[in-house]
């Protein structure tokens, strides 16, 4: 899947294996950056994940600790409104 982020493109994938990372994002000048995120994750904590790595990827200077906390509340807030991964399979 490629999507646009601050005016910039990215490709999004789930990969099999990212090690001890839930997962990663390329620096935001490189040329097809990409967002990985591990394929086995599911539910609230595969949207932590999501957002997680969106908030690099707009904002690749903004401190590490902020990004988790804002990703853990975002995903909590989400997911209590009813927020679902409708698609049954992962975009790769």
């Amino acid at each position: 899947m490629q999507f646009t982020v601050l005016g910039k493109r990215w490709r999004l994938r789930f990969v099999p294996n990212l090690g001890s990372n839930r997962g990663d994002c390329d620096p935001p000048d490189r040329q097809g950056k990409e967002i990985r995120v591990a394929a086995g994750l599911r539910g609230e904590e595969r949207l932590e994940v999501l957002i997680h790595e969106l908030v690099h990827a707009a904002g690749w200077h903004i401190d590490e600790g902020f990004v988790e906390r804002f990703a853990v509340d975002a995903a909590r807030v989400l997911w209590r409104l009813g927020y679902r991964d409708s698609n049954t399979g992962s975009p790769s």
